[in-house]
């Protein structure tokens, strides 16, 4: 898998002038726009693409998401490797750390840092989706009650005929009740 960052931006929040400016040049080679801050984020620094955060100096509060919810790939840089620095960092969730002397190695820590957020992305939205679906489980019994009802079948059937319905909506089962139950013209399909 080839990863290319051309076109991304950045936030490097880092305390020393000099190594937000050195690692802006360097994520500008991998074709990343990128600005350093501190001691904070500015408003609009929350759509960025990548985060790059200082770890020896990183506080909570310090960004304006919860942790484990950066709406970015965060990326730590470790100056002292500390137990109390690495908890918080993994505390917060960032997704890649890298030494602050191997910098050169940067772009193993966007591939990774970018990935582990996808993954992490990929986790949440199937997590909502499941959510979602069980929340409307009681519109899947009152739709197959409904089918019985109305065409004096038992209960395998009538899931069968709702599941069916499903299946020509292109919807999940959830959703096939959900509309079924809202749309009498949609009754006779099913």
């Amino acid at each position: 898998m080839t990863y290319s960052f051309v076109g991304k931006t950045g936030i490097v929040l880092h305390p020393s002038a000099e190594m937000r400016e050195q690692l802006v040049r360097r994520l500008a080679t991998y074709g990343i726009r990128a600005q350093g801050r501190w001691p904070e984020l500015e408003p609009g620094d929350t759509t960025a693409d990548l985060l790059v955060v200082d770890l020896d100096r990183a506080e909570d509060g310090q960004f304006p998401w919860p942790p484990q919810a950066a709406p970015m790939p965060v990326l730590g840089l470790i100056g002292s490797e500390t137990p109390g620095r690495l908890e918080w960092a993994v505390r917060q969730g960032l997704d890649a750390f890298l030494p602050i002397g191997a910098t050169a190695n940067l772009y193993s820590a966007l591939v990774l840092g970018f990935a582990r957020h996808d993954e992490r992305c990929e986790t949440r939205r199937r997590e909502a989706e499941s959510a979602r679906r069980v929340s409307l489980r009681l519109d899947v019994l009152r739709a197959v009650l409904s089918i019985m009802q109305a065409e004096g079948i038992d209960e395998a059937r009538a899931l069968k005929k709702l599941r069916a319905f499903a299946m020509v909506e292109r919807v999940a089962l959830e959703d096939a009740a959900t509309l079924y139950l809202a749309s009498p013209a949609k009754r006779g399909k099913a």
